[in-house]
């Protein structure tokens, strides 16, 4: 029986998305078990050399992982064939999980130097991954129009205030550090105030806006 565990930590927009894949990449497979670990402190992180949220073990071993992946209670971009997502795509989850080489995996060829990895992007911790989560939820309630889903851009529409301008440049500053692997633009040049992300298809799939 292979051993599948899915590690995460609250607050962590990706790991429904990837728990999604995992399921289709198994297509109901009877020969594989699943288990989910929620990573809540970063003593467990140091202690089970978790590679950020979301990571994939396939019998205890990262397939996505390099000796330059660094160890943290972090967020995690994965490199894909389309570029830095926040979820490996099915297919390099169904060569995960088939003991493909790194090469197979990531799509890419083998990386050489300190950011070779599939690195940990995102620079806020859990409590602060929540905490913006739950700032968006609340400017989402205030003031969302419409949202624009294209295959390569989002297009958010927010009412304009002063207050919706003010909190909406404080989210995206957050979001430009933490998430610099898509483009983050607010565009004022309408009656309503516009958030517009931009960036591949598996990249914008890892995002909870809107």
């Amino acid at each position: 029986m292979l051993e599948i565990t899915l590690q995460y930590f609250d607050g962590c927009p990706n790991w429904e998305v990837i728990d999604r894949r995992l399921a289709e990449a198994l297509d109901g497979r009877s020969d594989v078990r699943v288990a989910h670990q929620r990573v809540e402190t970063a003593d467990d992180a140091a202690r089970l050399e978790f590679h950020g949220s979301p990571t994939v073990l396939v019998d205890g071993v990262d397939p996505f992982a390099d000796e330059h992946t660094p160890v943290g209670l972090a967020c995690r971009v994965f490199r894909t064939p389309a570029g830095l997502a926040g979820s490996p795509t099915v297919d390099q989850l169904r060569a995960a999980i088939g003991r493909a080489p790194t090469s197979a995996v990531t799509g890419l060829e083998s990386p050489v130097g300190p950011l070779g990895g599939l690195p940990i992007a995102c620079a806020l911790a859990p409590t602060a991954g929540k905490q913006q989560l739950e700032r968006w939820r609340a400017f989402d309630d205030d003031y969302l129009l419409e949202v624009e889903r294209g295959e390569a851009r989002l297009v958010v529409h927010y009412a304009r205030t002063d207050d919706s301008a003010r909190r909406l440049r404080d989210l995206v500053a957050t979001e430009s550090a933490c998430c610099s692997f898509v483009d983050w633009q607010i565009d004022d040049d309408h009656a309503d105030l516009r958030l517009v992300v931009t960036g591949t298809p598996e990249q914008l799939a890892g995002l909870s806006i809107g």
